[in-house]
Formats: structure tokens, sequence, C-alpha cells
């Protein structure tokens, strides 16, 4: 646990492996790495090219998350947004949101993609959308849309790790349901309340705020890919036919 917690820190400057001139504040001259500009674009264009939909174009790919900002550390991901127009494959926002994590999950699949060591993460972002964290660049247009700032933080530890035990004994909980209908139904009322909690965070506190911290930890923990991975475990138990009597 202390590995975690001791990356909750702002440095002071960005990450030199990602982007150039970081020991100035004059953020017209920090620039993403021309190698890792092209890369990423590459990337995003890869994603965009498996929906085989030629009316779907990117209309930018964004660089947020930590990497874009004063917290990184060795927990980072490349967090990689591509924008496009969700309207123009369907108006039913849940059953397009649904298409793009499917072809999230089979593209990272496909791919074991890094960064300069981090892993590069993928997310369809509408061109509707609006992000809550601070420190958002433009990879297509090499600009900055939201230049990140040094904010005073001290990290509340004991709230941390209180909220994170909270949710690990939920979860240990969840695992030890026998009804798979119930389950499943808890599972994902309990993600939700994890993306709802995190959301709040986001919008009150910005990126270090406690509910974020929280996202981080289980993130990087791997508290999600457990939750994840009983989701699909149960649902596997609850579709799977033994003994068919004929």
């Amino acid at each position: 646990m202390d590995s975690i917690l001791k990356s909750f820190k702002l440095r002071d400057h960005l990450n030199s492996e990602v982007w150039v001139e970081t020991e100035t504040n004059n953020f017209n001259k920090i620039k993403l790495k021309p190698e890792i500009r092209s890369a990423l674009l590459k990337i995003a264009k890869d994603f965009i090219d498996s929906f085989k939909m030629e009316s779907l174009e990117i209309e930018d790919v964004l660089f947020v998350g930590s990497l874009a900002n004063f917290n990184w550390s060795d927990f980072s991901d490349v967090d990689l947004h591509v924008v496009v127009d969700k309207s123009k494959i369907s108006d039913n926002k849940v059953i397009v949101d649904e298409l793009f994590d499917a072809k999230k999950a089979v593209f990272n699949l496909k791919h074991d993609i890094k960064v300069k060591g981090y892993d590069v993460e993928l997310y369809g972002q509408d061109i509707t959308e609006e992000l809550d964290s601070k420190g958002i660049y433009s990879i297509l247009f090499n600009k900055w849309l939201d230049i990140p700032t040094k904010e005073d933080f001290k990290l509340d530890k004991n709230a941390v790790v209180k909220k994170v035990n909270e949710f690990t004994k939920a979860l240990d909980m969840l695992s030890k349901m026998e009804n798979s209908d119930d389950k499943i139904t808890k599972i994902d009322a309990f993600k939700e309340k994890i993306r709802k909690y995190r959301k709040n965070g986001l919008k009150q506190g910005g990126e270090l705020s406690n509910e974020n911290l929280v996202f981080k930890y289980l993130r990087r923990s791997g508290f999600m890919e457990k939750l994840s991975d009983l989701g699909v475990n149960t649902k596997d138990s609850l579709l799977s036919v033994e003994n068919i009597e004929l």
C-alpha cells in the first residue's frame, strides 16, 4: 500500500520522457515529443479504423491524466482520448458507448502498447463531452487546451486508506454472494457507484481530490481488474449449463 500512496505527490516539472522544455514555465514551449506524438496519432487512427466506418472521423486526440500534469508517477498511464462525433453512429448513447467499450476491449487484447514504459489507455470521447480534469493537450493540433497548474496538496492518507478498505470489504462481500442474478445486479451497481464517486471528486476537487486518489489506488492495486473479472466470471457461470437432462 505504501508504494502506491507515496506516488500521490506533485512533481516540480512535467515528465521529461514525454515532453520537451519541461524546465520552463512557458507552456507555449512545452510540447509533446515529436516521436511520441506521431506514435499516439497512429494508435488513435488504428483504433478508429477498427470500426470500419467511413463516416467516423477523428475530431481530436487528447492527452489527459497524470502524465499531462504534475502528479505523474511510475504508476501513470498514457490516457489517450480519441474524440469523435458519436451521433454519426447512432442517437442511442447507451448502444454507442457499449460499442466503444467493446472495441476498446478487443483492441487492447490484440495490442500491448506502451510509450516510454507507460501503458496506453484508450477512451472514445464524444465531441460534446467535457472533461473535468486539468491538463488537456491536443495531440492532433499540438497545443494545450487546458494548462496544468500546481495546486496546494497534502495527502489525507487516513481518508484514502479508509475508503479503499471500505470498497475492498464491499468487493469481498460481493464475491461471496451465491445468487448469480443478484450478484450481477450488485456488481453493476457497485461499478456505477465507484464511477459516480470519482466523477464527483473530479468535479469538486480535481485530479488530487480524495475521491480520484482512491480511484487511482483501486486501479493501481488491481482492485478494478478484480471487480471486472468477478462480473465476467459470474455472467459466465450464469450462462453455463451443466448436467443437462434430455
